[in-house]
């Protein structure tokens, strides 16, 4: 790192941090090395790339495999003499069926739609990425598959699979079908077009040098320089840019990026889980009798079953996670004015624990998607979604949208101070 003007063919080597805001030329990386910011430590790029055509080869077939999922049937139980089967799109359908179309469409989207837009896009992106031309249409999907990384959530609706299945194993026998396994390898391949797409960016090969990157200086903050990071390709732009002047991002969508913002939508989270907890996520009748389940008669059901592991991991997802959310949330918005280099490190690696893990709290939504459209035999055995579904899921999402809210810049700023 130099303290130097740069010259303006080096520009864009310049980037910003979007975690702390600190200024960085990146070099040229080989083999495992990366470049990291040296305040935070945050991954800026990563010089162990996959190949283009190996990332286009291995999307098509996570592609392939979630087609084939939707295309047969996906799990079969029988109980009492009567045998039901259900298909992957079933989970969205049966909920929309009784009405709960809020949690139809949440389910459809991040399970099915969003993961085929993000491997769509990113088919196009690495197909064109060759190109010489500067390629809108393959900027803007680039930047798409950024803002739809958070909302991908297969590998989730996996283990609620997996959950929903020991939940009524003692009543039926369950067999898992084609569609079930079609779906597992698809979550596989996704997972790994995710990973490797992290550490293979195209901004280089999409863009050229630009005439109008600012003069940004390493060893700053952008901030201090009077300029803004784009926070999808972490190029510098002036402070009243409207849009990137790189990857074409509106720069104005950070001003949700405020302390208010965060604060609202905690509390609105907050204040949902308090009938998600109290009222019955889903309904079990057998036999006529209707047996309303909480979320918390859930853990408490598969413990006394001896399925202690699985109970667990109810508790922690669905429980402990959610409430521990909001308090952590909150503890860091109180503790931003009072930061010291010493401290700013370890509340930064909480919040990025408590933002990564509050995904998983979708586990519980999923179990019911799962078991509605699996056990619906009448009055034999049917599953029937609760109340409280639609509580939880908003308490989810809202909780999720003020992690994405919180700036970690203060942070930093004040510890500066």
């Amino acid at each position: 790192m130099t303290s130097s003007r740069i010259t303006q063919s080096e520009k864009n080597d310049v980037v910003g941090c979007p975690q702390c805001d600190w200024v960085s030329r990146l070099v040229s990386l080989s083999g495992n090395e990366r470049a990291e910011c040296p305040r935070c430590g945050y991954v800026l790029e990563h010089g162990r790339r996959t190949e283009h055509f190996t990332l286009v080869a291995i999307a098509t077939s996570a592609l392939v495999m979630l087609l084939a999922s939707l295309s047969v049937d996906f799990i079969r139980y029988s109980a009492a003499g009567v045998e039901q089967s259900m298909t992957l799109l079933d989970t969205a359908w049966q909920l929309s069926y009784f009405h709960e179309k809020v949690l139809a469409v949440l389910v459809l989207l991040t399970v099915i739609l969003i993961p085929f837009i993000y491997l769509v896009s990113l088919i196009w992106v690495y197909s064109h990425a060759k190109n010489a031309a500067r390629n809108r249409s393959s900027l803007y999907l680039l930047r798409l598959t950024e803002h739809l990384k958070p909302w991908l959530m297969t590998d989730v609706f996996l283990l609620g699979t997996l959950v929903a299945l020991v939940k009524i194993s003692s009543l039926a026998d369950i067999r898992l079908l084609e569609g079930f396994w079609s779906f597992s390898a698809f979550v596989v391949l996704l997972l790994f077009v995710y990973e490797r797409a992290k550490h293979t960016p195209v901004w280089r090969h999409l863009i050229k040098t630009s005439q109008s990157a600012p003069d940004g200086q390493p060893g700053m903050t952008a901030f201090e320089q009077g300029m803004q990071t784009c926070p999808v390709c972490y190029a510098l732009n002036s402070q009243n840019a409207d849009t990137c002047y790189q990857c074409t991002e509106p720069q104005k969508t950070s001003l949700w990026r405020k302390p208010g913002t965060t604060v609202a939508l905690i509390i609105a989270g907050a204040i949902m889980l308090i009938p998600a907890h109290w009222l019955p996520v889903m309904e079990t009748v057998r036999f006529g009798n209707d047996q309303p389940s909480t979320i918390i008669g859930g853990v408490t059901e598969l413990w006394q079953s001896g399925d202690k592991p699985i109970a667990a991991i109810v508790f922690v997802a669905s429980l402990v996670i959610p409430v521990a959310k909001v308090l952590v949330l909150i503890t860091l918005l109180i503790l931003a004015r009072w930061q010291t280099p010493q401290t700013v490190r370890h509340r930064l690696i909480l919040f990025k624990l408590t933002d990564w893990i509050g995904r998983w709290s979708m586990i519980d939504i999923f179990v019911v998607a799962i078991l509605v459209a699996l056990v619906r035999s009448g009055s034999v055995m049917s599953v029937y979604p609760g109340s409280a579904a639609v509580s939880f899921a908003a308490a989810v999402v809202l909780t999720m949208l003020a992690a994405m809210s919180f700036d970690t810049r203060l942070f930093w700023r004040e510890a500066d101070k």
